[in-house]
């Protein structure tokens, strides 16, 4: 075996722990006869660029793993570690100056048949230990000569909170293998993010800002930058956020004051649009850092897009400022609900909506009640819930303030209607209809807010339904709603109080029934939570400003499920 063979076990064995007495003094025997193998280790650290330890962890996190591996060494081989990290040191300072050149050719690959030749899975543990003193060092090049603090001296601060970025807002947003953050959380640096579908927001602490539409995979990596693997996002970096970066597997966009999208292929092809201000492109070479990036300069109105396969490549493209989101679609943003005695949302105190793009939370005094004026179902079922006592008038439970009232499953069609709804006992058509205690205006965004109550067992984004005029006439449409603002995987839907269903023997064919014909109440043993959706009244063709008194409203009929609404009113006139 040869010296730099048995010098790369027995580095090994002391990393592990593992080498005994008359090792340490082989190992240091060798140190002594070779001054170079210090050189040689430190040459090792550069597996980083391979392991991709450096770029994928925090660097918190990286202090507390160095100190642990500290602490798990030899006590009586600090020597060791001090020669490599004075390397590791100098090599910084070369680095900083432009005077370091990594080993290459015949040395570089000589080195790798030694590493790679040697117990590989223990040399690749070991490696990336030493990756780790190696890259600590270099972080705290600026004060060297400053012990590393145990965790006892200085407590660990959550890394989270340590660069501040926070969810700011989400719209129907869905994240692959679990459920979306909660708006206003702090989002984990480092981890990767896998928005299948929705938008989201994203706030840093110099006031950037930066929207996502699914599908797109992204890390946040400091207070300043964020990395986009694969997706689109949108950025704002107003006055303050200047040099805000965003990463991508090609490129590192930097803001210089603007507006900007950003989109990433799957191939990483990496297209940069300017809408406003203008940006710094750097091409991410061979992806090796700061010292091999090339510099592209973008303004206003134009676009670029970059790709590397073995080399990087860059071509203008056409402007296109649809690419940009400059805000969330309007929608229902959250609710505020009484707590009963189990801990569950009762009754609905106010409602926060997005409507022309600004964010309002309207109380509930300020809704316009909707009253039940048609029901109609061609089979019995269940068509009644609330708690252990319901309204004097059946009729209410969808106006009440409760989120557990309501009159459900009603029947429906696939097809929407296209001509006005019959509402006669007998001959009537199925559905529900109601009319407001006074017109609703439609304006931007929403005007009138339906809650459902809904289980696990059913359609997560909510029962689909069908919403028409009362009265039909040129220009006006039926619209179908097949997925709610807030839906079952949204963190602002809310667990109800426990409820009753009413199940009536008897199909109900008129309002007269539903009032009247006998029903028999059961408890649920399962918790539902409280969806919500806004119905915009000009997808159904109304004009702005037009006045509505009214709505009737089919399920879907595309499953098993019917919706179940437990409250629908109409929004004030934004002023």
């Amino acid at each position: 075996m040869s010296p730099d063979e048995r010098f790369a076990e027995l580095w090994t064995d002391y990393l592990e722990g593992e080498l005994d007495g008359p090792g340490l003094t082989e190992l240091s025997d060798l140190l002594a006869a070779d001054a170079g193998l210090v050189e040689r280790a430190a040459d090792l650290f550069q597996t980083h660029r391979l392991l991709g330890l450096i770029s994928e962890e925090e660097p918190a996190r990286q202090d507390h793993f160095v100190r642990d591996t500290l602490q798990q060494l030899p006590a009586a081989g600090d020597a060791f570690v001090s020669h490599v990290m004075s390397e590791v040191r100098s090599r910084a300072e070369r680095r900083a100056t432009g005077q370091f050149v990594r080993p290459s050719g015949a040395t570089a690959r000589s080195e790798w048949r030694i590493v790679f030749g040697l117990r590989q899975l223990r040399w690749i543990a070991a490696a990336a230990a030493v990756v780790l003193i190696g890259s600590l060092a270099f972080w705290l090049r600026s004060d060297d000569e400053q012990p590393i603090a145990t965790d006892k001296e200085a407590p660990q601060q959550d890394p989270a909170a340590q660069v501040n970025v926070r969810l700011a807002s989400s719209s129907q947003a869905k994240f692959f293998g679990e459920l979306p953050p909660p708006v206003g959380s702090l989002l984990e640096p480092r981890r990767e993010y896998v928005l299948t579908s929705g938008l989201v927001q994203i706030a840093f602490p110099d006031g950037a800002s930066a929207i996502l539409d699914g599908p797109a995979v992204f890390r946040v990596i400091s207070p300043q930058t964020l990395a986009l693997d694969m997706g689109r996002c949108s950025v704002h970096a107003p006055d303050g956020a200047e040099g805000f970066r965003v990463e991508t597997p090609v490129t590192r966009v930097v803001d210089r004051g603007t507006r900007f999208s950003v989109s990433v292929g799957e191939t990483s092809d990496t297209e940069v649009q300017i809408i406003e201000g203008a940006a710094d492109i750097y091409g991410h070479v061979n992806n090796i850092d700061a010292s091999s990036l090339t510099e592209v300069r973008l303004t206003d109105g134009e676009a670029r897009r970059f790709a590397s396969a073995g080399r990087l490549t860059t071509e203008t493209v056409p402007f296109d400022a649809t690419t940009y989101r400059r805000q969330l679609p309007d929608r229902v943003v959250s609710y505020v609900a009484t707590k009963a005695a189990d801990g569950g949302a009762e009754i609905l105190e106010s409602v926060t909506v997005q409507r022309g793009g600004r964010v309002v939370q309207i109380p509930v005094d300020e809704l316009i009640p909707a009253r039940l004026v048609w029901f109609r179902s061609k089979e019995s079922r269940a068509f009644l819930c609330g708690g252990a006592t319901l309204p004097a008038s059946r009729a209410d439970a969808v106006s009440d303030r409760s989120l557990i009232t309501g009159v459900i499953n009603p029947d429906g069609s696939r097809d929407p209607l296209t001509a006005d709804p019959v509402m006669e006992s007998g001959s009537g058509t199925p559905g529900l209809a109601i009319r407001f205690q006074r017109p609703v205006i439609n304006g931007p965004g929403a005007d009138v807010v339906l809650f459902d109550v809904q289980t696990f067992g059913n359609p997560p984004d909510g029962d689909a339904f069908h919403v028409s005029p009362l009265s039909f006439r040129d220009g006006l449409t039926s619209h179908t709603i097949r997925r709610y603002d807030l839906t079952m995987e949204s963190p602002e839907a809310q667990v109800l109080t426990g409820l009753y269903v009413c199940f009536f023997k008897e199909r109900v064919d008129s309002m007269a029934q539903l009032e009247s014909l006998e029903y028999s109440m059961q408890k649920q043993g399962i918790s539902f939570r409280g969806l919500a959706v806004g119905i915009d009244l000009s997808d159904m063709g109304y004009d702005v400003g037009e006045a509505v008194e009214g709505l009737f409203i089919q399920d879907a009929m595309d499953d098993n499920h019917h919706v179940d609404p437990v409250f629908i009113a109409g929004l004030p006139e934004k002023e």
